[in-house]
């Protein structure tokens, strides 16, 4: 007859394997928040009360075979139940009676008079076994028929998370405009790393001029708006009638209007604010004097 493990061990037990598997199940399906629905809670609610009645029938199933054994098994019994269940628990790990032996078992190789020391491995060590053995049987099984542990899905999820985050966002920020947008000093920084990525190439990275023109005197080839800024944040929009390299990146919705007030920052910065690069591409367009630098 197997000693008594006590309820506040067992039940809390049983409740983790429960609702671990749960949060595999839900974070499997990106249901996470399902764990605190009301049908989830009562589900735990009704499982924690079955489980306390089944360890009531239990104790009485293991007290009335008591008063049937016989005086020996009795005191084995109450010997595995001497203390505290933390100090069973301890041994149960660390000391194992059935496996002690009086001495160390001895192997002789024979033919090279070596005598190898059969010793037995610590409890420790085998139970940590036993856990690999389970964890990995869990994770195999979640990996075959769930998505808890598949690295693909797992990706996939939160790439669709993260787009629906950035939908969100984009929904509650409203971007800027023709109308509504500006020069604003603290967009600089955050509009130069854009205008690398995407004006670099044709403009330079300080706006001196490649294939494209240089940004940063006084001659423009496209003026469809009298304020500069302006004019700057409509041809990125609307890309150039003149040159159909310069593509409508607003337009398109290659750019959001918030960085295109970024880039635009920066643009207006390099030509109004900025000391004139040393090296730069011969002027193309006409000189708007309204525009020059003061």
């Amino acid at each position: 007859m197997r000693s008594r493990i006590s309820s506040f061990i067992m039940i809390p037990s049983f409740l983790s394997v429960i609702i671990f598997m749960l949060y595999v199940f839900f974070r499997s399906y990106d249901r996470i928040s399902y764990l605190v629905h009301p049908i989830t809670v009562s589900f735990l609610i009704i499982t924690t009360i079955s489980l306390w009645i089944l360890e009531f029938i239990n104790n009485l199933i293991f007290r009335k075979k008591l008063q049937f054994l016989a005086e020996e098994e009795k005191k084995k019994i109450f010997e595995e139940n001497e203390g505290n269940y933390f100090y069973r628990f301890y041994k149960f790990i660390f000391h194992d009676p059935k496996k002690m032996s009086d001495g160390v078992k001895k192997i002789d190789h024979g033919f090279d008079g070596i005598i190898e020391l059969d010793n037995q491995l610590p409890m420790w060590w085998v139970h940590l076994f036993y856990l690999t053995i389970v964890f990995s049987a869990i994770y195999f099984f979640s990996y075959l028929l769930m998505d808890f542990s598949n690295p693909y899905k797992e990706y996939e999820i939160a790439y669709k998370n993260q787009l629906k985050e950035i939908e969100i966002f984009e929904k509650n920020t409203p971007q800027a405009t023709i109308e509504n947008a500006f020069f604003k000093d603290h967009l600089i920084n955050s509009g130069k790393i854009l205008f690398d990525e995407n004006c670099a190439t044709c403009h330079q990275s300080d706006g001196s001029g490649n294939i494209g023109p240089n940004l940063t005197d006084d001659y423009w080839i496209n003026t469809k708006e009298k304020d500069l800024f302006k004019n700057i944040f409509s041809i990125i929009w609307n890309g150039s009638d003149n040159n159909p390299t310069m593509r409508a990146f607003g337009k398109s919705g290659e750019i959001k209007g918030n960085d295109i007030e970024k880039i635009s920052s920066y643009v207006y910065f390099i030509n109004q604010k900025s000391k004139k690069p040393l090296i730069y591409k011969a002027p193309q367009g006409k000189k708007i004097t309204e525009w020059s630098r003061i």
